[in-house]
């Protein structure tokens, strides 16, 4: 029988008869949520306020207190469209929107860049109304070569991946290339590594480009086609998708953080 995970923990709270309780309950389990350093967990209120915040969010925030993001919304902590991007995604959730398994790139203003798997949900009172909302970002390993290590199918998946990252890739292409099943190619990447096919293109993708950015002077167009995006507008659209700003806005403020070192 696996562990309970951080969302299974808030997914038990998804209805409360009593919103103050239902927030007293989650302090109680605080010292477990901040023990939690691959992981981001919050509760907000109906207008995106962080209401609780564990350990790992208020390292990440660059605050220095948890007192001090308490009524902030994500736009007042994170600069710029990211902080924006962060708020319109929690207004969804406040309006009833479930999200599960999104994969995004986090810029924290601490200057930490990581992958995670986000999930948010909408907390309802006993009357059915939204009263507040919970939400985990979960760590993904920054490294799989140990995991690849012992997957040789996987690995040649991957290696699949990297290879053809400026062409056009299909999960049916990958299996092909790798001598398995679609449906076991799936299996092999959610057991093993947590994201789907799909989503490690997405990420492989994305990092190339993000080195790109950093590393070079290439035109974001030119970018676009190295990392296999069919056109600027697909690039930057996903790009921001994944971390909340533009491939332009990624490359001035990682230059301009450059510049202050």
């Amino acid at each position: 029988m696996n562990p309970p995970t951080a969302v299974g923990l808030i997914s038990n709270f998804h209805r409360c008869s009593d919103p103050a309780q239902f927030i007293r309950h989650i302090e109680i389990l605080m010292p477990l949520f901040d023990s939690m350093n691959h992981v981001v967990f919050f509760i907000k209120n109906p207008q995106a306020q962080y209401i609780l915040v564990n350990q790992t969010l208020l390292e990440r925030s660059g605050f220095s207190s948890k007192q001090d993001l308490i009524g902030l919304t994500p736009g007042e902590i994170f600069s710029g469209q990211q902080g924006l991007e962060y708020t319109l995604q929690d207004l969804k959730v406040l309006a009833g929107k479930v999200i599960e398994n999104k994969l995004e790139l986090h810029n924290y203003r601490s200057g930490q860049l990581g992958w995670c798997m986000t999930h948010k949900i909408p907390i309802y009172d006993s009357a059915g109304n939204i009263a507040a909302m919970a939400g985990v970002s979960i760590d993904l390993a920054p490294d799989d070569s140990h995991q690849l290590r012992r997957h040789k199918k996987l690995a040649a998946a991957v290696d699949c991946i990297r290879e053809h990252l400026d062409q056009k890739l299909s999960v049916a292409l990958i299996a092909q290339h790798t001598g398995i099943s679609v449906s076991r190619l799936e299996r092999l990447f959610k057991s093993v590594l947590q994201i789907t096919p799909l989503q490690m293109i997405q990420k492989m993708r994305l990092e190339a480009a993000l080195n790109l950015l950093k590393d070079t002077q290439h035109p974001i167009v030119e970018i676009a086609v190295m990392c296999g995006y069919a056109d600027h507008s697909a690039f930057s659209r996903q790009f921001k998708q994944l971390t909340g700003v533009s491939p332009l806005t990624f490359r001035k403020t990682h230059q301009e953080r450059n510049k202050a070192v």
